[in-house]
């Protein structure tokens, strides 16, 4: 007769198997669950006021690829300010600058489709999706106006790409550190990270319990977008974190992970006819100040502005110093600051 029969077994070694199955059983279905649980839908956490001036009337913009917010005051020419593409990103970016323009401009600052309060669709996103719906949004809100448009990040490299494809949507560029992605945060990220990307379950378990936990985003602004962290402040944070927490905020960090927002700005800039302004951080970071200089280049007509002592997300880390810069650069002449 077999050894394992149960009839030649003792009780006790067929108490044993019992206990095992089940320790076993019961292991799997707590896997299971805890899967379950990680990749449940996201809560939607109302999102902190602070995330717009109360002065600003929120507002409803359709586009191709979804609902479109955009917070909007003032008169005069349009004034377009449009947020770097990051964890956690959202027009709540030029929020303690864009105010101090309402009486000479008409202000607008969407949240780019996937990002703060807009829709978050579950959706593969390239740049030129991006550049589409910034067009799009354009054409529905300045009625044959061209605007000013100030961008910054990956965003910024967005605006890029609009005025190229599109130069009577954009009568002048103030570019913030713009970049294509290859050479800012997708160059920074971990192979793993890329990877996950690619695998919608194990990025969005990733992307719930680590990458938007409130944790992971002060190490993002304290180490990624600011230059002296001491400046990072918990409205912040509260911000960062709700808008990352948001259901569906994974989607657009998975395009942007998987390298699918990449393109490369330096092949559009020599076909830009408009002015085109750069301001750039002075501390070494990514992208550098080497970097932004040569993209300078290759602009026809651009002036070239260093900020000290301030990082990606400058708008935020020293408003007033933008504020300044900005003030300075739509009163004066253009001009290339050496």
């Amino acid at each position: 007769m077999e050894a394992d029969d149960p009839s030649s077994m003792s009780s006790g070694e067929h108490h044993k198997k019992l206990v095992g199955v089940g320790l076993g059983a019961g292991l799997l279905g707590a896997i299971f669950f805890a899967l379950k649980y990680a990749i449940r839908p996201a809560g939607k956490s109302p999102l902190p006021d602070t995330i717009s001036p109360a002065i600003f009337t929120t507002k409803v913009q359709h586009t191709s690829l979804g609902h479109l917010i955009y917070h909007e005051a003032g008169q005069g020419q349009p004034l377009i300010f449009i947020h770097s593409v990051c964890m956690g990103g959202s027009s709540y970016e030029w929020s303690k600058v864009y105010p101090s323009f309402i009486k000479r401009f008409r202000v607008l600052a969407p949240d780019l489709i996937g990002f703060g309060e807009s829709q978050r669709p579950d959706a593969q996103r390239s740049a030129s999706d991006y550049v589409r719906m910034l067009a799009e949004l354009i054409r529905a809100t300045c009625w044959g106006e061209s605007p000013i448009v100030v961008a910054s990040g990956l965003g910024a490299g967005f605006c890029i790409q609009l005025a190229s494809q599109h130069p009577d949507l954009v009568s002048r560029l103030i570019l913030h550190m713009p970049t294509g992605g290859n050479n800012f945060g997708f160059a920074r990220l971990r192979r793993s990270t890329r990877l996950a990307a690619r695998l919608p379950l194990l990025q969005r378990f990733l992307y719930r319990n680590y990458q938007s936990s409130r944790a992971a985003i002060r190490e993002w602004l304290t180490t990624g977008g600011f230059v002296d962290p001491s400046r990072v402040t918990e409205e912040m944070l509260d911000v960062f974190t709700t808008c990352a927490q948001q259901n569906g905020a994974e989607y657009a960090i998975r395009n942007f992970h998987a390298g699918r927002l990449n393109f490369k700005p330096e092949a559009r800039m020599k076909s830009l006819l408009m002015p085109v302004t750069f301001f750039w951080g002075s501390v070494p970071g990514f992208p550098s100040l080497e970097e932004g200089r040569r993209l300078h280049s290759l602009a026809r007509h651009g002036s070239f502005v260093v900020l000290p002592q301030v990082g990606a997300l400058a708008a935020l880390e020293n408003p007033k110093a933008m504020i300044e810069a900005l003030e300075e650069e739509l009163d004066g002449e253009l001009r290339v600051v050496k």
